[in-house]
């Protein structure tokens, strides 16, 4: 009798283990599912302003700074706080040291260009999450040119948002480009 009530013990051990296993795939493809699903949320709701400007400039109907002037409100909904704050650091330290000229920004991290016309992404797929970051690849379709990217994505008080923007060939991030930028142009105004 004794024996019987271990193995029944043991027994729903094992099933208990399992059922954890299995949920643990579960959650972690429901997870998988839901970044993705974020990252295509977030580039349908900017490529729709681009998209929008890129009409009304070919209707000569555009008025205004046009999708540029939604960076900040691009950056703030859909940015982690660390990229929006190095954003605001950049515009902060051109705007006083490089006024008129380019400054850090010579193209733009939204389409990965200068200019745009039919914005697109496609073949978003999910690589690896580790805690609150996970990274995301996708391809980044500009005119007729095809970009593939690698986004690493912050979990923020329940929202994943993009913490880095990659290009996939390189594996370069702009977010360690910004904080170079910011402690080479700190260095140099101290020097004077």
């Amino acid at each position: 009798m004794l024996v019987a009530f271990a193995l029944c013990g043991c027994h729903n051990q094992v099933s208990k283990s399992e059922k954890t296993a299995i949920e643990t795939v579960e959650n972690q493809v429901s997870d998988s599912n839901a970044i993705v699903n974020r990252v295509q949320e977030i580039y349908q709701a900017v490529f729709k302003e681009y998209n929008l400007e890129d009409s009304l400039r070919n209707l000569d109907k555009l008025e205004g700074d046009g999708a540029h002037a939604y960076r900040y409100e691009f950056s703030k909904n859909y940015c982690s706080t660390e990229w929006d704050s190095l954003l605001h650091q950049i515009d902060e330290i051109d705007s006083l040291n490089h006024q008129g000229e380019l400054g850090f920004w010579d193209f733009d991290y939204w389409i990965m260009g200068q200019d745009w016309h039919k914005l697109s992404i496609s073949d978003v797929k999910f690589v690896e999450r580790i805690g609150p970051w996970a990274e995301v690849d996708l391809k980044l379709h500009n005119f007729d040119k095809v970009t593939p990217l690698c986004l690493t994505m912050k979990l923020e008080d329940g929202t994943w948002r993009i913490d880095d923007f990659a290009l996939l060939e390189t594996g370069a991030g702009l977010k360690e480009e910004m904080k170079e930028y910011i402690a080479n142009e700190t260095a140099e105004a101290k020097k004077k």
